[in-house]
């Protein structure tokens, strides 16, 4: 008997809906001026979040405790610019936070915590390093940053910061470190130099030791481990596209993974086996296989994708971004969208190191002979440097940005790439560095 239309109708719009809902969508808070370029922030269950508006100046943190329904401004002051947001339960939290000092608007560091659940934030030190990249908390005491050259250790909630073993060379950064409980944890970074740049350390002890797992020529951005076994750390692949390595030993070993995607700027498990990776050009991969095999998911985006949390035991997720991009991701049936990758015609990697201190690197790639224009202009729009404008052949180029004569602060890089044989074939690319002096 065939089934009546309604029902029919019904069914299709229930499946319709169901398969939408497992979806990324971009829940971009439109509240935000036009000229932020990026959001960062975090949310500590399904309701409560925070938002920072990269680029906004005087920049915000901005509230919400409706899932990112509606946002309201929690704190604002010129100068002040809030980043890397955490919390290690409902009540204790902590957010890095610079301002720029003296006549040369040069950068102060320092954190706010919170013991209330984001209620009130406020200042508890000056932290360790000049400029520290990432903290990380196993529980309100004990905590860890990692910055230009070292690891430091606190035991009273970020009040004081000892100094831990590992000291690396000169522009060496630690950017990310991740414990999974108190005795184990693991960290990466890499160096303006894309030659022996990367590092992976490993700490059994609490951070009282750190020893070196994996010299590698690659730049690595973030790490993270669903246990004492199972992890994996990203970043760029220097010859084009991003790079996951994997371990299922605890870092004894890792598996390079080429992925051919854009560079990766975090990683994420909600599980043994599910993870997740983020980066530029809205690229999101996704694995159910602890890291050997990786699948791209559907964004909805070309925006370069910045952090990635998930809440609720893994079943939400949120993705903050470029172009004040917010991504909300909510689990049922564990629906993935396959999407083959096209061949990328031109790619302008984000410098590296970013922030940095003087002279920063740009990569890009080119599948064809193209004429390149890069440009670095301020944010008034007055342009400060011509990096190339020549002709280039097929391959991936670097060139170099000296801003020793420039003012801390951003600025944005903007290139042009044009095919040689076919000009209809160009296009525009714009990223955003911080110089820090």
């Amino acid at each position: 008997m065939n089934k009546p239309l309604h029902t029919i109708l019904i069914i299709c719009v229930f499946y319709f809906n169901l398969i939408y809902a497992q979806k990324w969508v971009n829940i971009c808070p439109s509240f935000i001026p036009e000229y932020i370029y990026g959001l960062d922030g975090v949310f500590k269950n399904e309701y409560e979040g925070w938002i920072i508006g990269v680029g906004e100046l005087p920049q915000r943190l901005y509230r919400t405790t409706d899932g990112g329904i509606t946002w309201n401004i929690q704190m604002s002051k010129d100068s002040i610019f809030y980043s890397d947001l955490s919390f290690v339960d409902d009540n204790y939290g902590w957010m890095k936070v610079s301002k720029w000092i003296g006549p040369n608007l040069n950068y102060e560091y320092f954190l706010y915590r919170t013991n209330n659940g984001g209620i009130a934030w406020m200042p508890v030190s000056n932290p360790p390093d000049s400029a520290f990249y990432a903290i990380t908390f196993v529980d309100s005491l004990i905590g860890f940053s990692c910055g230009t050259n070292a690891i430091y250790k606190t035991t009273d909630g970020g009040e004081s910061w000892i100094i831990q073993d590992f000291i690396g060379e000169e522009g060496f950064g630690i950017h990310d470190i991740y414990f999974v409980d108190k005795q184990y944890g693991w960290a990466v970074g890499g160096n303006s130099d894309f030659t022996d740049s990367g590092i992976i350390l490993n700490t059994i002890d609490s951070g009282k030791t750190w020893q070196t797992q994996l010299p590698i020529t690659l730049p690595l951005r973030a790490v993270c481990f669903s246990n004492r076994v199972h992890g994996c750390a990203v970043g760029l692949n220097v010859f084009g596209g991003g790079i996951v390595l994997a371990t299922n030993d605890s870092g004894e070993n890792w598996q390079v993974i080429y992925l051919s995607s854009p560079w990766l700027n975090d990683v994420v498990f909600t599980d043994d086996s599910t993870g997740w990776v983020i980066g530029e050009y809205g690229y999101i991969g996704y694995t159910e296989d602890g890291g050997q095999t990786w699948t791209q998911v559907e964004s909805g985006t070309d925006a370069d994708l910045n952090r990635i949390v998930f809440v609720d035991s893994g079943n939400i997720g949120y993705i903050f971004g470029e172009n004040n991009t917010l991504l909300k991701y909510e689990k049922n049936g564990n629906y993935i969208e396959n999407k083959s990758l096209s061949p990328v015609q031109f790619t302008l990697y984000q410098n590296y190191p970013n922030p940095f201190n003087t002279i920063t690197t740009i990569t890009f790639s080119l599948t064809e002979a193209s004429q390149v224009k890069t440009e670095v202009y301020d944010l008034t729009g007055r342009c400060v440097a011509v990096l190339c404008d020549r002709h280039y052949p097929t391959g991936t180029y670097s060139v170099q940005f000296d801003g020793s004569a420039l003012a801390s602060g951003i600025y944005i890089l903007h290139s042009r790439m044009t095919a040689i044989e076919n000009p209809g074939k160009s296009q525009v690319f714009t990223r955003k560095m911080m110089l820090m002096k």
